[in-house]
C-alpha cells in the first residue's frame, strides 16, 4: 500500500461470506490493520462493488468485490496555509454561492470524499440547519483542484433543475482571470474547437470542428501585459472539461503554472513564474437567473492572495502597470 498510485482490487471467497468488511480488509489485504481498514472507510477509500462503502461491519456475500485505495490518495491537497477552503458569498433557501480556495477538490473522487468542497459543504448545511436531516445540495458545475474562485450550488430540486437549464443553454455568465505565458498579440478573441477525451491519461485535446468531441467556445480579452506574460479576462460560452486551458494552450499560451497543458519551457529572467505551484486561473464572476425569482444576480469574488501576489510583482517589474479588479464587464 505504499505506492500511492496501487490499489487493491479483492473478491469475497465462499469462506468470506457474512463477514465484516474491516475483518475482511484485515485478513485478506496482507498489509491493512483493522484500525487502518476503518481510517480508509471513514476516509471514503473502499468501494464494494462499484459503490463507496463507509461501514465498517457489513456483510460480505460470495463474490463481492471490494476495491482498496491508498491512505494518501484519499488525501486532497489542502489548500494555502492560513486560508479556508471555501468561504461563502451568498445563500438563500435555492442557491449557495462559494468561493473556492485552490488545491480544494470539488467533488469525490474513487479515492475518497473527505475534505472535499461537497463533503465540506455538506458538514456546513448540517451544522447550519441542525433541524433537516439531510440538506439538499445540488453539484451543478465544478472548477480544476488548483483553480481558484466561484462555484454555484442548488439548495433545492426544484431550483437544481432550473439552473441546470441555463447551464445546458449557456446563459450562466461566468468570467475567469488566466494568466498566460506570452505576449498574447490580439486584444481580443473567441476560440472554437471540439474537446475529446484522450485515453489512457485522461487528459481532453482538441480536435478539428468535423470530428468527434463536443463544442467549446471560449472568449478571451487582454487585461494586462507583462512582456513574458499575459493577464487576460476569459469568458466560457461552454464549459467542457479544462476548457479554459486547453484552448488558451492552443492558442500558444498556456496558463502558467499548468503542468498538465502547458509546455516545459522557462521564462528567461523571471523564474518566478516558473516556480508558481499551481495553474494562474482565477474564476471571478459568476451571474445567473435566480431559480425562484427571476431577477439576475451577479457575484465577483477577489483574487486569491498568491494570484494577487504574483501580479504584483509583475507590475513592480514591468513598471507599475496599474491593477484590475477580479474581472471586466
Amino acid at each position: 500500500m505504499r505506492d500511492r498510485t496501487r490499489h487493491l482490487v479483492l473478491v469475497a471467497a465462499a469462506e468470506d461470506q457474512g463477514i465484516r468488511l474491516d475483518l475482511f480488509l484485515r485478513k485478506r489485504s496482507g498489509s491493512l490493520s483493522r484500525a487502518r481498514a476503518r481510517d480508509l472507510l471513514a476516509a471514503g477509500g473502499v468501494s464494494l462493488n462499484g459503490r463507496r462503502v463507509k461501514i465498517a461491519s457489513r456483510p460480505l456475500r460470495t463474490g463481492d468485490r471490494v476495491e482498496v485505495f491508498s491512505r494518501d490518495q484519499t488525501r486532497p491537497s489542502p489548500p494555502p496555509t492560513g486560508r479556508e477552503p471555501f468561504r461563502v458569498i451568498h445563500e438563500d433557501r435555492a442557491a449557495l454561492i462559494v468561493d473556492k480556495a485552490p488545491g480544494v477538490l470539488v467533488q469525490p473522487t474513487p479515492q475518497g470524499d473527505r475534505g472535499v468542497l461537497l463533503d465540506l459543504l455538506r458538514r456546513y448545511l448540517k451544522k447550519r440547519y441542525p433541524h433537516i436531516p439531510n440538506p439538499y445540495l445540488g453539484l451543478l458545475h465544478r472548477i480544476d483542484r488548483d483553480t481558484s474562485g466561484l462555484l454555484l450550488f442548488s439548495r433545492m430540486g426544484a431550483a437544481n433543475r432550473v439552473l441546470a437549464e441555463q447551464f445546458r443553454t449557456h446563459t450562466i455568465e461566468r468570467e475567469y482571470l488566466a494568466l498566460v505565458r506570452g505576449d498574447v498579440k490580439e486584444e481580443m478573441g473567441t476560440i472554437v474547437s471540439r474537446l475529446a477525451r484522450n485515453a489512457p491519461q485522461g487528459l481532453r485535446v482538441a480536435i478539428r470542428m468535423d470530428a468527434r468531441g463536443r463544442r467549446a467556445v471560449t472568449h478571451y480579452r487582454v487585461m494586462e501585459r507583462f512582456g513574458p506574460a499575459t493577464l487576460l479576462s476569459v469568458k466560457l460560452e461552454t464549459g467542457r472539461t479544462h476548457q479554459i486551458r486547453i484552448h488558451l494552450s492552443d492558442l500558444g499560451h498556456p496558463v502558467v503554472g499548468d503542468k498538465s497543458y502547458g509546455r516545459p519551457l522557462r521564462f528567461p529572467h523571471l523564474a518566478l513564474l516558473d516556480t508558481f505551484p499551481r495553474q494562474a486561473l482565477h474564476a471571478g464572476r459568476l451571474g445567473f437567473t435566480h431559480p425562484l425569482t427571476g431577477r439576475w444576480m451577479s457575484f465577483e469574488a477577489p483574487l486569491p492572495p498568491d494570484f494577487a501576489e504574483l501580479l504584483a510583482t509583475l507590475r513592480s517589474r514591468s513598471g507599475g502597470a496599474a491593477p484590475v479588479t477580479a474581472t471586466v464587464r
